[in-house]
């Protein structure tokens, strides 16, 4: 693999500074990208051979260097921003002459006309005739004294368009390191899909990744788990800023909520993925409310106390803002039967349709307010009891930042110590 020491001074000697670099070096990315993968006669054959995925992950590397672009024509306007000199197209010639195999249309037109029209300063035939005509004839006749002609790298959208292509050509490539793959999942999210001028066209990578990484934490491996988070991450941004259709997201997002995530790299940012794809969405139906409720207050029961305390505020915050759910709580047994009720609630289910959690009730919140840590036992007593009036929701981004140091410093200093 390339150095990181080069790819750095690369990207901070030319890249960055110089629009232009910037520009071609993408381009030449999507050639190289199109070329390995025309060649792999087949995806077996392309994951067998080293060398390709080497260069794959060289790519991407440098790809990820890049996590700025030229979004307004004030960014390319400056002379300075180029390494060469961009040529003057100015003139009333016709720029055909330059041109671009890939964009097609290297030459970018702005025609400006002139305030004085044809028929000014004529003489009074002249002046007649243009009365006759009417103003269509002499729009037809007017013509522009000057164009304003760019090369391609001189336009904004055209290194945006750039830097999306770059990524879909490297990210068909088959041979990416799994660890690679995960950053580049991260990276996209932060920096790709904000400014790529077709952001959905990255939608089929995400949901491979997430498939992929499915199927891999399926035997208890974390790194599965971790590219099945940053995955969803990525779909998430897609639904909620560019309309992305996703029907089986919160099917994917209910079956990462084991106690392994908590432990994983990116634990704030799944919590917050959680949160988020939660309480964004009012016209959540019932049964999705009631799923997440159950398996969050099952997760409170065996994981530590700075993760339970998140389940706690998220359920709380859940149930209140869907009154529908509160039976969930209020739901008792029959006398017969001392008050107990048979638990319905088939947590594996793969469909949030069939887990049956509206039938069920909140049990596992009597076990949690007899918990040994005393936040956790007060939270618990607490969910489903606040006065929407006098009480605000909980801050979950407060619960999220909870460590077991954290939760000893509080309670230190909560007896005075």
């Amino acid at each position: 693999a390339a150095d990181e020491a080069m790819l750095t001074l690369f990207e901070s000697e030319f890249v960055r500074p110089h629009r232009d670099v910037q520009y071609f070096v993408l381009r030449g990315i999507v050639s190289i990208a199109s070329g390995m993968w025309d060649g792999a006669e087949s995806e077996e054959k392309a994951d067998a051979d080293g060398g390709r995925g080497i260069v794959a992950e060289n790519l991407a590397r440098l790809l990820m260097k890049i996590d700025y672009v030229a979004r307004a024509e004030g960014d390319l306007d400056d002379g300075s921003a180029f390494l060469f000199a961009p040529p003057d197209l100015s003139g009333d010639g016709d720029a055909g002459d330059v041109s671009d195999e890939e964009d097609g249309d290297d030459v970018d037109r702005g025609d400006e006309t002139d305030s004085e029209s044809d028929g000014e300063g004529s003489d009074g035939e002249g002046g007649a005739e243009k009365d006759a005509d009417g103003p269509e004839k002499n729009e037809a006749k007017s013509k522009p004294s000057r164009k304003t002609k760019r090369v391609s790298w001189q336009r904004p959208y055209r290194h945006r368009n750039a830097l999306q292509e770059a990524w879909l050509a490297v990210l068909r490539l088959p041979s990416m390191p799994p660890r690679t793959a995960r950053r580049i999942l991260q990276h996209l999210s932060s920096y790709v899909l904000g400014v790529a001028p077709s952001p959905l066209r990255f939608a089929e990578y995400f949901t491979r990744s997430y498939e992929r990484g499915a199927s891999t934490s399926g035997g208890g491996g974390s790194g599965g788990a971790l590219t099945s988070i940053l995955a969803l991450d990525g779909l998430f941004v897609l639904m909620l800023d560019h309309r992305l259709e996703y029907p089986r997201f919160y099917d994917s997002l209910y079956s990462l909520l084991h106690p392994r995530v908590l432990y994983t790299k990116h634990r704030t940012r799944f919590l917050r993925l959680l949160s988020r794809g939660l309480q964004s969405n009012t016209m959540l139906p019932a049964y999705v409310v009631a799923s997440f409720c159950k398996r969050l207050c099952r997760l409170g029961l065996s994981c530590p106390p700075p993760g339970g305390l998140f389940c706690l505020a998220l359920t709380s915050n859940l149930i209140r803002r869907h009154g529908e759910c509160a039976c969930l709580i209020h739901r008792r047994g029959g006398s017969g039967d001392g008050g107990m009720i048979d638990d319905v609630f088939v947590e594996d289910a793969d469909d949030l349709s069939k887990t049956r959690a509206l039938e069920s009730s909140l049990w596992e919140l009597s076990a949690l307010e007899r918990h040994y840590h005393p936040a956790m036992s007060t939270l618990a007593k607490s969910v489903g009891t606040e006065d929407d009036a006098t009480t605000p929701m909980h801050d979950v981004e407060e619960f999220m930042a909870h460590t077991y140091k954290s939760l000893f410093d509080q309670e230190r200093k909560r007896l005075g110590g």
